[in-house]
């Protein structure tokens, strides 16, 4: 058993980018790339794949495919009833199923956000932390709906949901104070 251990603290020791000479100024370089693009990607990724409630769905070989968006509300009671599913897997299906299309609608605003600022020449390290709050907020928006079915603890997905859509507010506020600065002294805004 020695020798596995003894192979794989070899195996961490070669590859451990700490002792890349070069780790410290690729780490430095990657906190300041626009990441942007890329965190329109991952909420697009989010909602439209990771939060889709077929997928759940698929898993406990219920998925309709031929009126899918219908189905839980149609058909949840049928599969229960069935022993298929419970009535507790029935519950966390439905809310899955609104994650997914609550992620849908709030893409728009997150989109409009990233694109805003790109568009004013917002910093990156503004970009950067729009993208990252939002993208936590809404993650923890999801995982909170999906399992929290207590009344009483529900609320921390309300203070998720919100803090997502401020965080694109104050994106937003900040791409027009870029855009429209100097306008008041005559200057052509861009």
């Amino acid at each position: 058993m020695s020798s596995i251990t003894d192979r794989a603290a070899g195996f961490i020791s070669r590859v451990n980018p700490l002792k890349d000479p070069h780790f410290a100024q690729d780490a430095s370089r990657a906190l300041h790339y626009n990441y942007g693009p890329v965190s329109i990607l991952a909420a697009f990724a989010g909602s439209h794949l990771l939060l889709q409630h077929r997928l759940p769905m698929l898993f406990y070989g219920l998925d309709n495919n031929v009126y899918p968006r219908d189905d839980l509300r149609v058909n949840g009671e049928k599969h229960v009833a069935s022993g298929k599913i419970t009535p507790a897997q029935l519950r966390r299906l439905k809310r899955w199923e609104a994650a997914h299309y609550n992620a849908i609608e709030n893409l728009p605003i997150f989109v409009g956000t990233i694109l805003s600022l790109q568009f004013a020449g917002a910093s990156n390290r503004l970009i950067n932390r729009v993208a990252g709050v939002y993208l936590t907020a809404r993650a923890a928006f999801a995982a909170l709906y999906i399992t929290v079915e207590d009344p009483s603890l529900a609320w921390g997905r309300t203070i998720a949901w919100w803090t997502g859509n401020i965080t694109c507010i104050y994106g937003l506020v900040q791409a027009a104070k870029q855009l429209n600065h100097g306008v008041a002294t005559g200057a052509t805004a861009l």
